[in-house]
């Protein structure tokens, strides 16, 4: 049990340390533009 826990650490530790792809940053951005363009909702 203490090596699975182990494993799941350093795999948590090094997803967190990951970047995230250009691709995901190119959609994030195009939709913070679309919200902006749609102004607030209420």
């Amino acid at each position: 049990m203490r090596q699975i826990d182990e494993n799941l650490r350093r795999v948590y530790e090094q997803s967190q340390s990951d970047e995230v792809p250009d691709r995901f940053k190119e959609l994030l951005d195009r939709l913070k533009a679309q919200d902006q363009k749609a102004g607030p909702t209420e």
